[in-house]
C-alpha cells in the first residue's frame, strides 16, 4: 500500500514543467485569477536554455511575438538578457527575414524566476510527478515521488525532454531529462494508464568537439 500526504491546499491549476511554455502557461492562468501551482523538479533551472540559448528565429520569431502580444514575459527577458541580437537571412527576401537573439541563459532563467516568484496567485514548487490523480473520468491533482498529494481543478502538461528522457552518447544511452538532470519516469506511465499513446521525439544535439584537437589539414 502507498501511503500519502494530503496538501492542505487545492489550487485551480496546476502546471507540470517550468521551461518556457510552463512559465507562460502559469503566469496567464494566475494573471486570470487562478490560483496556480507550478511544480519542476529543480527550481535552479526554471526556464532554462541549454545548448543553444536563442529566443527567435524564422519559427520560433512568430510564436514569440503572439506570446508578446498576449501580454507573455518570453520576449521581455530577451530584451533585459540578449548579448547579441541580429536579422538573419538579410541577404533574401523578407518572408525568410527574422531577428534572433542569444541570450545570457543563467540572466534568463534568473529573471524569469523573479517573475514567477512575484506574481499573485502564483507558486513554485521543486517537485517530482509521478502520477496523475482522475476521479469520475475528470483531473483531481498530482501525486510527487515522495507521496505528497496535489489536488487541483485543471492540469496543464508542459515537462518537454523530461518524460522518460533518455541521453544518447554514441552507442551508450541513459536515462536523463537533460545531461546530467533527472527523468520523469513514472508520470508516463500514468499518462499511459489514462488512454494517452506515448511516443519519442529526438532533439539531435550535436557532439561538442574541442577544434584544437582537431587535424584540420587535408
Amino acid at each position: 500500500m502507498t501511503y500519502r500526504t494530503l496538501y492542505p491546499k487545492e489550487y485551480d491549476v496546476i502546471v507540470i514543467g517550468a521551461g518556457h511554455a510552463g512559465c507562460e502557461a502559469a503566469l496567464a492562468s494566475a494573471r486570470l485569477g487562478c490560483k496556480t501551482l507550478v511544480v519542476t523538479i529543480n527550481l535552479d533551472t526554471i526556464a532554462w536554455m541549454p545548448c543553444n540559448p536563442s529566443i527567435g528565429g524564422p519559427a520560433k520569431g512568430n510564436l514569440v511575438r503572439e506570446i508578446d502580444a498576449l501580454g507573455g514575459e518570453m520576449a521581455k527577458i530577451t530584451d533585459r538578457t540578449y548579448l547579441q541580437i541580429r536579422m538573419l537571412n538579410s541577404s533574401r527576401g523578407p518572408a525568410v527575414q527574422s531577428l534572433r537573439a542569444q541570450c545570457d541563459k543563467k540572466l534568463y532563467s534568473m529573471f524569469m524566476r523573479q517573475v514567477l516568484e512575484n506574481t499573485p496567485n502564483l507558486e513554485l514548487k521543486q517537485v517530482l510527478v509521478d502520477e496523475i490523480i482522475v476521479e469520475d473520468g475528470q483531473i483531481a491533482g498530482i501525486v510527487s515521488n515522495l507521496g505528497m498529494e496535489y489536488r487541483c481543478k485543471a492540469l496543464i502538461i508542459a515537462t518537454g525532454t523530461f518524460l522518460k528522457g533518455k541521453c544518447h552518447v554514441g552507442l551508450k544511452s541513459y536515462s536523463a531529462g537533460r545531461a546530467g538532470e533527472f527523468s520523469a519516469e513514472k508520470l508516463s506511465d500514468s499518462l499511459r494508464q489514462n488512454g494517452f499513446i506515448l511516443g519519442r521525439l529526438k532533439t539531435g544535439t550535436p557532439a561538442r568537439v574541442d577544434k584544437r584537437t582537431l587535424n584540420l589539414i587535408k
